[in-house]
């Protein structure tokens, strides 16, 4: 346009509030030189514009034609503000000095005109004669290459060639044109020529350096966002006299908070006012294609179906679906539990070495101790006494001979380590539970014919189908108290659902139920736009932002709450202590008193050795 209409049209601009924060105006070569031409007009109503020209090296002999030029301005226009020679300008006086050396170079030339052959035709142009002295003129001017102030002129291929092809960055701040950098083919944008750097800061209009977006959302536009009607699993989404809230509202409104502009919203809840949906989730993700919505705030799962007409926000929740069983106590407390802790192995094992631990020390005391002689059925008496006696040190008889006290110590450590442990486990045996799941995966559903649960207008039936699961086998449920009450009366056998409904109903029902089974992987829960809206990045950088300052952690205990429920599986019981356990324990007590025993043997035979040699046949065994 002509720099008059410029100046006009970027007037009007600043009277609608165009020339203000957010706003962005790039000007081609064409306007760039309005500065020039109209002064301080165009750099009042201009202000944060952008605009690139041709570089022109500065030279001599540029500076020395810019002062003649401003002299012969001063003297044909006395009393006007002087402007800079425009860069256009330049170009034309270079362009009428090329015209005078070919001038100069045809020569003169009778410039007698031929008329046309065919100056009957039905067109004017037909009719038009020739100077013979044009055609002379036409290859010289063809030849010529100087340098001019602008740099080499020569014309190539019929058009006017520029040796340089760099371009000025113009900026106008402060009521006057900045150069901000420059673009050259090698460097693209750098701030100094032949060397690759940022260019210098730029003030856009309203006098802001940061980048605007380019891109505002309309005036007095309050966007319209549908939020699910439901029921249950309020801490997500829910609505209090008419005004939504929840989990979901409340990332969405942290977000929206942090933009540095104002978002105009008003949320429509897609229900019927008594806690009942007016369609499934789908339908209501749809309500923005059809531009009903300008976007949907809720619980709403990313699915590959649905980004076909919506653009999804990164996603602001765990990701994935499992299922929900209920766990029952695998140790039923009966009159025989105490038996529990040792198995049947150690328990004859424990047995044995009592036994023998006596019979060692009975045999070793019997004849220099009276608390071990008597009548036969009185030493078995005995014998027996004082083994079980030492298995809760509550023996009395004296011992007098050092190999039976070795024996004796040995044998209560090993009793001490056994005592501690089988206490220990029977204390864990009656006062943890040892809890395991009903159900471990979903083919074992399908094989018993279990019915399975999941949350009402979701895209659960469909995953249910491709995992084979019999639609008539299915049963929707709204709320967590439907979840435990279908799970508690074995109306269900599991449910299954997303990561996120699960942990909010386990916050609850921690203690009898668990989540099982492989994780079917999931995008999470994002909120909807309309495709190729710009508020989709915005809302997903600040989800981002969220997520890395804690604010997201903080808000995510808020609808868990703080204790965390873990997975119970046959890692978290214990089982019974088996010999194998204190082997090394009964090695070191079976052989101490096996060596007991033989040191005695041979030590008795050596006392009474001068017996055998004499060949007494009195001796009593």
């Amino acid at each position: 346009m002509s720099y008059q209409l410029a100046l006009k049209f970027f007037q009007l601009a600043k009277d609608e509030g165009m020339m203000g924060q957010g706003f962005v105006w790039i000007t081609a070569y064409g306007l760039t030189d309005i500065f020039n031409v109209v002064g301080y007009p165009a750099l009042d109503v201009m202000e944060g514009v952008v605009g690139i020209e041709p570089y022109v090296q500065e030279t001599a002999k540029l500076n020395k034609f810019r002062q003649r030029w401003c002299e012969k301005y001063r003297s044909e226009n006395p009393g006007t503000s002087i402007n800079e020679s425009i860069t256009s300008g330049l170009y034309a006086y270079d362009t009428v000095w090329a015209i005078a050396l070919a001038a100069e170079k045809a020569g003169y030339v009778n410039s007698d005109f031929v008329l046309s052959e065919t100056n009957n035709g039905s067109t004017d142009f037909n009719k038009i004669s020739t100077s013979r002295a044009a055609k002379k003129f036409h290859a010289a001017f063809l030849e010529v290459n100087f340098t001019g102030i602008t740099g080499q002129f020569v014309i190539q291929d019929m058009q006017f060639q520029l040796v340089s092809t760099t371009y000025k960055i113009i900026n106008v701040v402060g009521h006057e044109r900045r150069a901000v950098g420059f673009w050259t083919p090698g460097l693209n944008i750098s701030r100094i020529l032949e060397k690759k750097d940022d260019i210098s800061t730029i003030v856009w209009p309203g006098g802001s350096e940061k980048t605007p977006r380019g891109w505002l959302l309309p005036v007095n536009k309050v966007l319209k966002i549908g939020v699910p009607g439901k029921s249950g699993f309020s801490s997500f989404i829910r609505s209090e006299d008419g005004i939504p809230k929840g989990f979901c509202i409340d990332i969405f409104e942290e977000v929206i908070s942090k933009l540095p502009y104002k978002v105009p919203k008003h949320y429509v809840e897609f229900g019927n006012g008594k806690g009942e949906s007016n369609g499934t989730y789908d339908e209501l993700v749809y309500k923005v294609y059809l531009k009903e919505f300008d976007a949907v705030v809720g619980d709403i799962t990313i699915l590959a179906n649905r980004s076909l007409y919506v653009d999804y926000t990164l996603p602001y929740t765990e990701s994935g679906v499992r299922m929900l069983v209920p766990v029952w106590d695998r140790r039923q407390k009966t009159a025989w539990t105490f038996l529990e802790p040792l198995t049947a192995d150690l328990w004859l094992r424990t047995g044995a070495f009592i036994v023998f631990t006596g019979f060692v020390v009975w045999f070793i005391e019997h004849r220099t101790n009276q608390e071990f002689r008597g009548p036969p059925a009185t030493q078995i008496g005995s014998l027996f006494y004082f083994s079980f006696s030492t298995f809760v040190f509550a023996h009395r008889e004296r011992i007098v001979n050092n190999l039976s006290r070795i024996t004796v110590v040995v044998w209560l450590f090993v009793v001490l380590i056994l005592q501690q442990s089988y206490t220990a486990s029977l204390s864990s045996i009656l006062t943890v539970e040892q809890l395991q799941p009903t159900v471990t995966n979903l083919d074992e559903v399908i094989r018993r014919g279990d019915y399975v649960g999941y949350l009402s207008d979701s895209f659960m039936p469909e995953l249910l189908k491709r995992l084979k699961i019999n639609e008539t086998k299915m049963i929707a449920f709204s709320s967590p108290e439907e979840y435990n009450d279908a799970l508690s009366t074995r109306k269900v056998a599991v449910i299954v659902d997303e990561i996120p409904y699960l942990k909010v109903f386990l916050s609850k029902y921690c203690h009898n139920y668990t989540m099982v089974g492989p994780t079917y992987k999931f995008d999470g829960f994002g909120y909807a736009f309309p495709r190729g809206s710009p508020l989709t990045s915005e809302i997903s950088r600040g989800i981002l932002e969220l997520a890395s300052n804690g604010r997201m952690d903080e808000l995510e205990k808020q609808l868990y709450g703080d204790t965390s429920c873990p997975d119970k599986d046959d890692s978290q019981t214990s089982s019974s202590l088996t010999s194998r356990s204190f082997l090394g324990l009964f090695i070191i007590t079976g052989t101490s008193s096996l060596l007991a025993l033989i040191s005695h043997v041979i030590a008795t035979l050596y006392d009474h050795r001068s017996h055998w040699i004499n060949g007494g046949s009195q001796i009593s065994w």
